[in-house]
């Protein structure tokens, strides 16, 4: 389909295709080489707004008369208890179009049966999981081909973010990092937790379960904990508790739940640690001991974004929840636990 086209009064008009419809959006120019090559630059600047996602209709089209029907269709995408979104099997055959890396029809397949059935905007970290697990059990493929499936889906889920306006995943950067530290897994880190003494062991585990600072750790009561909707209520953000970590949770509230802070010191007042100790002797002493090198305290931070990752948060709640905002750190962490050949 041609982007400019002539109109029958002479004037060039902009072939646009926005939330999955077309607009035909009138520019008043005369046709003539200067007009095109003024709405050719216009067109360009429109795409690449669009494939930014930083589009704004009235900026470009300010006397437009689709104005109206694209606020209608964006209230609709944006409802949020609307969900007339295609799956992803649908998305992928009939609206997919721009595929950079070419896989064999086994592995589409497969992804169609592991995610297919999901919404675009529905597919999450432990759907990324199950499909590598489902890739590396089912077919015993090199990680090469692992690379290229999940380049794949996440192009997929790419367009159809900026398609359908929705938060867009992380950036999928294989080829861009080194792939020689991954991420602890849960194994790891309850390997590593069993040489840790037993007064200490409830404090690393939930610094990896929550991802948060150590002074909202131990700032934590048992009145800001929400059993409905599973979250810790803090001051400036809410700490989404996962489900295995409930059981922990629920543990601990046993021994402490007359008192009103989750880690209780003597006589029910907010537990104090010695910090130094605790991270930079005990941690480093406690993965030795598992039989990894001393790792730093951060890498029970970067364990952390993976868990929540694999648990279903999004990558917004992911950076609010560890406060780490920094975007290429999130993209090399996940991307390294996706291709991380444990799993």
């Amino acid at each position: 389909m041609k982007s400019i086209v002539r109109d029958n009064d002479g004037t060039l008009s902009l072939r646009i295709k926005i939330l999955g419809c077309r607009f035909n959006e009138k520019t008043g120019y005369p046709d003539s080489p200067q007009n095109r090559s003024l709405v050719k630059n216009l067109d360009r600047k429109v795409r690449q707004d669009l494939q930014n996602g930083v589009f704004d209709h009235m900026s470009h089209f300010p006397h437009s008369r689709n104005a109206s029907i694209l606020k209608s269709l964006k209230s609709r995408f944006l409802s949020p208890g609307w969900r007339g979104l295609p799956t992803f099997e649908s998305y992928y055959k009939h609206q997919f179009s721009s595929a950079s890396l070419s896989i064999s029809e086994d592995i589409v397949r497969l992804m169609i049966d592991s995610i297919g059935h999901l919404k675009v905007d529905e597919v999450v970290g432990y759907h990324l999981i199950n499909f590598v697990d489902a890739l590396r059990e089912k077919m015993d493929i090199s990680q090469r081909s692992v690379e290229k499936a999940l380049s794949m889906v996440f192009d997929v889920l790419n367009c159809a973010a900026l398609q359908y306006v929705f938060p867009r995943p992380f950036r999928f950067v294989p080829n861009c990092i080194k792939l020689d530290d991954y991420p602890l897994t849960h194994q790891d880190i309850h390997r590593i937790t069993n040489h840790v003494p037993v007064k200490y062991r409830e404090y690393f585990l939930f610094k990896y379960y929550l991802g948060i600072s150590t002074s909202e750790l131990l700032s934590l009561k048992w009145s800001d904990y929400d059993l409905h909707t599973s979250t810790f209520r803090l001051q400036h953000k809410q700490v989404y508790v996962e489900p295995y970590s409930r059981r922990l949770l629920f543990h601990k509230m046993k021994k402490t739940g007359n008192f009103s802070y989750v880690f209780s010191g003597i006589h029910g007042k907010k537990r104090s640690l010695n910090l130094i100790w605790v991270h930079k002797i005990c941690w480093p002493q406690a993965c030795l001991s598992a039989g990894f090198p001393a790792l730093g305290i951060n890498e029970l931070k970067r364990a952390s974004v993976a868990y929540l990752f694999e648990s279903g948060l999004s990558i917004g709640r992911i950076c609010c929840q560890t406060e780490l905002y920094f975007r290429p750190m999130i993209h090399s962490i996940l991307t390294k636990h996706l291709l991380n050949p444990r799993y």
